[in-house]
This record gives C-alpha cells, sequence and structure tokens, in this order.
C-alpha cells in the first residue's frame, strides 16, 4: 500500500512544485496590452472644464489675436495724421455741396426740369450766378483734393518725419479751406490765387519725394 500511494505521492508534489500562474498575473498582462495613451487617459481626473474660464481664455485669446494684427498700420503716425487731414478736406466738401443745393433752392436756379418743375415750373430750369459759383468752388476741390488723397497715401508710406509731414497736410488743408472760403464770399483778388499756390505747394513737394524714392524700381 506504501509503495503504491507513495509515486501518486511524488506526483502531487511535483505537480505543486511545477511552475503555474500567480495571482493577479491576469490583471497584469491585461494591464500591459492597454497602450500608453489609454493608460494615461484613464488616471485623468474626471473634472469637467469650467465655460466661463474657456470663454474668456479664448476670447482673450483672441483680442491678443486681433490686437497683434491691426496695430501694424495704426502704428503709423504719419499715416494717422494723413487721415485726419484728409477727413477734415472730405468733410469740407460735403459741406461745399450742402451749400450748392441750398443757393440753388434760395434762388430757383434747378439743373434738371422735374426739379423746376416740382419747385415752380419751367422757367426756374436755369442758370444762376451764384449756383455756378458753389459749382466751381466744388469742382477745383476734387480736381485738387483727389491728387492730394493719393500722394498724401504713398508719401506716408515712405516713413517721413512726422513734424514735417504735419506741415505737408496743415498747409495744404489751410490753402484749400482759405481757397474755398474766398471763392464764396467772393474776396478780393488774389486772396483766391494766394490760397490756391499755397495749397500746391506740398503737392510738389510729396511728389518730387514720392519719385525720388521710386526711380531706382522703374
Amino acid at each position: 500500500m506504501r509503495s503504491r500511494s507513495s509515486p501518486r505521492r511524488a506526483r502531487g508534489s511535483a505537480a505543486q512544485r511545477l511552475p503555474g500562474p500567480r495571482r493577479g498575473c491576469g490583471l497584469r498582462l491585461r494591464e500591459e496590452a492597454v497602450p500608453e495613451a489609454a493608460s494615461a487617459w484613464l488616471f485623468l481626473p474626471l473634472s469637467q472644464p469650467n465655460p466661463s474660464t474657456s470663454k474668456t481664455s479664448a476670447g482673450s485669446h483672441c483680442c491678443r489675436r486681433a490686437s497683434g494684427s491691426v496695430p501694424s498700420m495704426l502704428r503709423n503716425e504719419v499715416l494717422l495724421c494723413f487721415a485726419f487731414y484728409s477727413t477734415i478736406l472730405i468733410v469740407k466738401m460735403f459741406v461745399v455741396a450742402i451749400i450748392t443745393g441750398q443757393v440753388r433752392l434760395r434762388k430757383k436756379a434747378f439743373a434738371n426740369p422735374e426739379d423746376a418743375l416740382r419747385n415752380g415750373g419751367l422757367q426756374f430750369c436755369r442758370l444762376d450766378p451764384d449756383v455756378e459759383r458753389c459749382r466751381r468752388a466744388h469742382r477745383n476741390d476734387m480736381e485738387n483734393i483727389f491728387p492730394f488723397l493719393f500722394l498724401g497715401a504713398i508719401y506716408s508710406l515712405l516713413d517721413p518725419s512726422l513734424a514735417v509731414a504735419r506741415i505737408h497736410f496743415l498747409t495744404f488743408c489751410a490753402g484749400r479751406i482759405a481757397h474755398t472760403a474766398a471763392y464764396l464770399l467772393q474776396l478780393r483778388a488774389p486772396t483766391r490765387s494766394v490760397a490756391y499756390s499755397l495749397a500746391q505747394l506740398p503737392c510738389f513737394s510729396m511728389a518730387l519725394q514720392i519719385l525720388l524714392a521710386t526711380t531706382p524700381y522703374w
């Protein structure tokens, strides 16, 4: 009996000594099979982002991006100075156009028959010296201010001195205002001619500087 049972005991003891799967080995294998990115995601906290914080950060980022792109042009002080005086001249042209319309109504001198019929009859479709004077002043503004807008814009991009550029713009603006006042108020000659010549000086100066700066690229 002892000889028969001893081989079974030996086989049982040998089976007990065989290396088998340890406790927790399957869990370790499954953990090793999980990718690194997935394992890192599994251990992330489950806190949700604050919507107000995300909106604030996005808004500040957009503001920083916008503020970084816009001031590249607005940092040009000469261009801002030119924009100021150009706006004054455009407003002056609007004022002259309004004055022309008011003089037409006051003098009953209309250029179109339908306007004359509405305001008294076809006999008022006529020319008037005061209306024509306002029209000539407005036409003279267009002939001189539009070239100034082109020359001043190109001149501002040449990086001139701010003080010198301001003298150019101020001289032209003052000359054109004086020219319009002399035209509409019928001031004694040569007031209008002097104002016209004064306004042409900065235009010739800017045109000369633009040509000198762009001559190497012709």
